[in-house]
């Protein structure tokens, strides 16, 4: 948006002449900088009111109005009301109406922009809401008060920041009816054909707290890997084993919910649809050993690349080597090595016999067990080698972050207990925020009608 520079020059000398005449300008920095924003706020708020004032003059009075119960409103006079800007409260007078026959009042000027009186403004909503996708509301009060010179209050934000995830949900409802029209499908096919490259895809769960109990929250990533330009691999790095430096995850998405694995499938396939899963010519699929995660992968994407993400495998070593030889001894760290070293190679048989080998010891039957179990029930999964190789990305660390970013840094905050549509609506607008999905969100928060 483009400002008269002529018009900038002249405010700001008004600016100027106020703050001298309030003996601002020869404070410290910080205070003229403060009385400098109260100032543009309380202007700010003014000027907005006056502003819908004269909106609302501009319009063609009208002595009556057709109302929604069918019967007729007729002008009373023009009502106070206030609302709550990114300026902070705002007062304004517009034309009101009333209906005799269902008793309703309502406001040409408030329908028209999307105001409701004593609620805050789209343009603050979205202020709001993101403090709330990021911190605890108590806290996003607090800092919003910092940011705006104002005090909002805590069920305010959390009202914002749950409305914005409702918005999201309604948005997936939406998918999942789409993905279920066989027409729809079609059609897009025929209009995208088959899309080239890989595409990526993990599934990841992790608890959250709600109210008497804890939850999971599954976690869904869609995302394309890509290698990093800017990498070279040194010498000095002489042990790779676990490590894929080169490579790296972009235009990630972000899903989740907090549902049984049937209704989960929904959100699964419908988000599939939207990021075109099904159309690349190369759908990948990097996950723990979950086995809902591969129920709904085989599925709904039998033909995908399956990988285990080798993290996820690599932790059952480590337990392995402290019940046989006890912790940090040089019998551990040698074993761990050589393990770890089978696994990466995608030498899975021969891992599985040397985890055998320790069986017999009185403390690692279970730590052994465990390993094989989850080895052999994986084994395809773990060809690592090959799976380099070809280039593949290995690790989950896309949805791990996802589940750390939504759950542990939003939903486990200290104290937290949540409600389930609390926590599904809050962790839905975080997802929308790390996906870069906000615009959408806030557009729509915009466009919402009036409460009745």
């Amino acid at each position: 948006m483009e400002f008269s520079t002529e018009s900038i020059k002249q405010m700001a000398n008004i600016l100027v002449r106020e703050m001298e005449r309030l003996d601002k300008v020869e404070g410290s920095i910080r205070d003229l900088e403060t009385s400098m924003r109260e100032m543009m706020r309380a202007v700010g708020a003014e000027a907005l009111g006056q502003i819908l004032e004269r909106s609302d003059q501009r319009q063609v009075p009208e002595r009556t109005r057709p109302c929604a119960c069918g019967g007729t409103m007729t002008y009373q006079f023009r009502r106070d009301a206030v609302i709550l800007s990114v300026f902070g409260r705002v007062r304004y007078r517009r034309r009101y109406y009333t209906c005799s026959a269902c008793h309703r009042g309502q406001a040409p000027l408030d329908q028209q922009l999307g105001l409701e009186a004593g609620e805050v403004t789209a343009g603050l909503a979205e202020l709001l809401a993101l403090a709330g996708v990021e911190v605890a509301f108590e806290e996003a009060s607090r800092l919003v008060e910092r940011y705006l010179l104002f005090r909002v209050s805590d069920n305010t934000l959390r009202k914002e920041t749950e409305r914005f995830g409702a918005l999201q949900q309604a948005q997936e409802e939406q998918w999942k009816q789409q993905s279920q029209d066989e027409e729809w499908l079609q059609q897009r096919l025929r209009r995208m054909g088959k899309l080239p490259g890989r595409l990526y895809g993990s599934l990841d769960g992790v608890m959250a707290p709600l109210r008497g109990e804890w939850r999971e929250l599954k976690n869904i990533a869609w995302y394309r890997v890509e290698p990093v330009r800017s990498y070279q691999e040194r010498r000095h790095h002489a042990s790779c084993v676990g490590e894929q430096p080169g490579l790296q995850a972009q235009d990630i998405t972000y899903y989740c919910d907090i549902q049984p694995v049937e209704q989960f499938d929904e959100l699964f396939w419908a988000t599939a649809c939207q990021r075109n899963a099904d159309l690349y010519e190369e759908l990948v699929f990097v996950c723990d050993g979950a086995a809902w995660i591969w129920k709904l992968i085989e599925r709904h994407f039998p033909q995908a690349v399956q990988i285990i993400d080798w993290y996820h495998a690599s932790e059952y070593l480590p337990a392995v080597a402290e019940a046989a030889f006890g912790r940090d001894t040089p019998e551990y760290q040698a074993w761990l090595q050589q393990a770890r070293t089978l696994l990466w190679e995608g030498q899975i048989d021969e891992l599985i016999d040397d985890c055998r080998l320790l069986a017999s010891h009185p403390v690692a039957a279970q730590a052994v067990q465990a390993a094989v179990t989850y080895f052999t029930n994986n084994r395809r999964r773990m060809d690592y080698a090959r799976f380099r190789q070809q280039g593949y990305f290995i690790g989950s660390g896309t949805v791990e972050s996802a589940g750390k970013q939504i759950t542990t840094l939003r939903l486990k905050r200290a104290g937290a207990r949540w409600t389930e549509i609390g926590a599904v609506q809050t962790a839905k607008a975080r997802a929308a925020w790390l996906s870069g999905a906000w615009e959408q969100l806030a557009t729509a928060r915009a466009a919402l009608p009036l409460a009745t």
